[in-house]
């Protein structure tokens, strides 16, 4: 079973410039010499944060997206922990209406499970037959 990793395309995009730039703004406490020379901890603090938690950001940013592969479906969110479904627990895969964005529906592959449906909303998109593709790819890796 091959491996399929989907990827936001202009969200990842966004947040890694902006953490580069957030990560940059940290830089700028050291390349004074001031902050250094005059031992200012504060300063040095504030700016191995500032550059630590911009690394960060560009990691996470990176790594967002749905990975598919022959243990489950696992999304990796930006602020949150992964979700992994394993497929066993998965009864269907179903193409549905998850939500209403600026007034446009979203729609995005379900999973059906004993406990409840479970959207994918990282796999969402505006066009339904867009959502549809995707849909069918996760009903190929379904057990028989």
């Amino acid at each position: 079973m091959q491996r399929i990793v989907i990827r936001p395309r202009i969200q990842r995009w966004i947040l890694v410039v902006l953490f580069t730039v957030w990560g940059l703004l940290g830089l700028t406490y050291f390349t004074s010499g001031d902050v250094v020379a005059e031992r200012n901890w504060f300063g040095l603090g504030l700016g191995v944060v500032l550059v630590v938690s911009g690394v960060l950001g560009i990691w996470r940013a990176l790594r967002m997206g749905v990975v598919i592969d022959a243990a489950g479906v696992r999304v990796r969110g930006f602020d949150s922990r992964d979700v992994v479904t394993p497929w066993h627990a998965v009864q269907a895969v179903d193409c549905e209406q998850v939500d209403t964005r600026a007034g446009q529906p979203l729609y995005a592959p379900v999973l059906r499970l004993a406990d409840g449906p479970v959207p994918v909303k990282a796999l969402g998109s505006y066009s339904r037959d867009d959502a549809e593709r995707k849909t069918a790819e996760l009903r190929a890796f379904l057990p028989a």
